[in-house]
């Protein structure tokens, strides 16, 4: 498997003109790869997820996978929001199984035992096999996502691209969906494309990392994580001192003038204007 982002970019019409989201942008990642898209708020990583799940155009650029061009949203590329999509009249294991119906109708065939199994499995791996009855609203907020995860994984997809997806998650429960993602690279192998703005989090699931720079978004660093397979780390790595350098070394990318930086200059020269 390969993605190939060549020369991405995206311009959206405003009231007052036009918005730069994100200037020409490349990017490849192979089979087997976590990696991350790491950025302040508003630098265009949601934007470049959007248009490689084929939800957005790009207003410059082109998206291939394995060489084909997408053109497109398409069953070889899985997406997780950071807000819960599951469908509420859906049970959990309705919903896990909703994209193996959708592959059936394409195929003109029905869902078969093998699909079905995958999707009883998925939901055993993701703690879920006793809330399998249970509709969304019955579900925490990490039991919601975990079944979008499955969900999106059920159709054996190429890649699975993920924006934010943890974001809206207690730091606890955060926690616990971070081991999920390495239990999964263990076993599934799952190639990932992953939006954060969570250093320490993209350097703990991550074989590379993508540093965007503030709007409009374009990559400033790519940094190989030096810490072994994703699947082979344990929540110990986090008390590591590389672990502190590299994430200091990302936080100093990300605010070159510290935190706030530009927005205290401005305010010095708003409180002490220059005379």
């Amino acid at each position: 498997m390969r993605l190939d982002v060549r020369g991405l970019a995206k311009t959206f019409a405003g009231r007052q003109g036009e918005i730069v989201a994100l200037t020409p942008t490349s990017f490849s990642v192979a089979g087997g790869e976590f990696v991350s898209l790491l950025g302040p708020s508003g630098c265009g990583k949601s934007t470049t997820l959007s248009i490689i799940a084929g939800l957005e155009e790009p207003t410059a650029g082109e998206v291939s996978l394995d060489g084909v061009r997408v053109n497109g949203p398409g069953p070889e590329r899985g997406m997780v929001f950071q807000s819960y999509t599951l469908f509420p009249w859906l049970t959990v294991e309705e919903n896990t199984r909703f994209a193996l119906g959708l592959a059936a109708n394409a195929r003109r065939t029905a869902a078969n035992g093998e699909d079905v199994q995958r999707a009883d499995a998925l939901l055993e791996v993701m703690g879920l096999a006793d809330f399998r009855r249970a509709y969304p609203r019955e579900l925490s907020g990490g039991m919601k996502q975990r079944a979008a995860i499955a969900r999106a994984l059920a159709n054996r997809p190429k890649v699975l691209l993920m924006d934010e997806p943890f974001g809206a998650l207690d730091a606890q429960t955060r926690e616990e969906m971070q081991e999920l993602m390495l239990l999964l690279q263990r076993h599934e192998h799952t190639t990932v494309l992953f939006v954060t703005h969570d250093i320490e989090e993209a350097i703990y699931l991550s074989s590379r990392v993508l540093v965007f720079s503030r709007r409009p978004g374009r990559i400033v660093r790519e940094v190989t994580v030096p810490f072994g397979a994703g699947a082979e780390r344990t929540v110990e790595l986090k008390l590591a001192r590389e672990f502190a350098l590299l994430k200091r070394e990302l936080f100093e990318l990300l605010h070159p003038g510290g935190p706030g930086g530009d927005r205290r200059t401005l305010l010095d020269n708003v409180v002490r204007p220059t005379i």
